[in-house]
């Protein structure tokens, strides 16, 4: 166990990671960036890691109130200090997803943010410790999805980032949870390797009505485009 600080490039927020744990990924920061959040929401990070989504709500968005999920105690740990070091109010909360009823009332917030696992358990990814912190190890797209649509209000709307591969699946569970999918943006590295994940956003009792976008990260000689640098910065 070794931890570390991360810059999060703005101001003086840090962020404390460990080499023994998954350190959070670009796909959560488009997340963050990209998620639409305002000062009067109260949002609820599923699966909260170091706490890097609830992290850039608070000091990006201006979120009203931001509170994680997360089941492995180092984990929550990590969040909660690194919370009082860059002193924000982030409440971090060691559970579960699936028993997340234990812990939250439902239909208690405006927005959920979830960057889910990306592998199914059975997958070679979950053997190692980084691995199964993106493996269904202990918890299901289905979990995180039901676990969603419990918190939301009625017309609150869930953010979430998933791999391209998992996008059937993902709107299988959102309409099992009385989710509608209202936007999907493309994540391309470089458009030549073509989409490698996608954030979707799907309001608690929405109506049919999906509008599609592109984002890409990279030109092909390896620049960065003008969206990715109007993006963070």
């Amino acid at each position: 166990m070794s931890e570390y600080l991360t810059d999060l490039g703005i101001k003086d927020y840090k962020l404390i990671q460990d080499t023994d744990d998954y350190a959070f990924s670009q796909d959560s920061v488009f997340l963050a960036n990209m998620a639409k959040l305002c000062g009067k929401d109260s949002v609820l990070d599923l699966g909260c890691g170091s706490g890097i989504l609830a992290t850039l709500a608070l000091i990006k968005k201006g979120v009203k109130k931001a509170v994680g999920i997360e089941i492995k105690e180092t984990a929550c740990d990590m969040a909660r200090r690194s919370a009082e070091m860059n002193g924000l109010d982030f409440e971090v909360i060691n559970c579960d997803v699936k028993d997340i009823a234990s812990q939250i009332r439902a239909e208690s917030f405006d927005k959920v943010l979830c960057n889910p696992p990306y592998f199914s358990a059975s997958s070679p990814a979950a053997k190692n410790g980084k691995g199964q912190a993106r493996s269904e190890s202990t918890a299901t797209l289905e979990d995180f999805i039901h676990a969603a649509g419990y918190s939301l209000k009625f017309g609150g709307d869930l953010w979430i980032v998933i791999k391209i591969t998992r996008l059937q699946k993902l709107f299988s569970a959102l309409e099992r949870n009385n989710l509608a999918a209202k936007e999907m943006i493309l994540i391309y590295p470089k458009l030549s390797r073509g989409a490698d994940c996608a954030i979707v956003s799907a309001r608690k009792g929405g109506k049919e009505g999906l509008i599609t976008s592109t984002f890409i990260a990279q030109n092909e000689d390896g620049t960065f485009t003008d969206e990715y640098n109007a993006l963070y910065n």
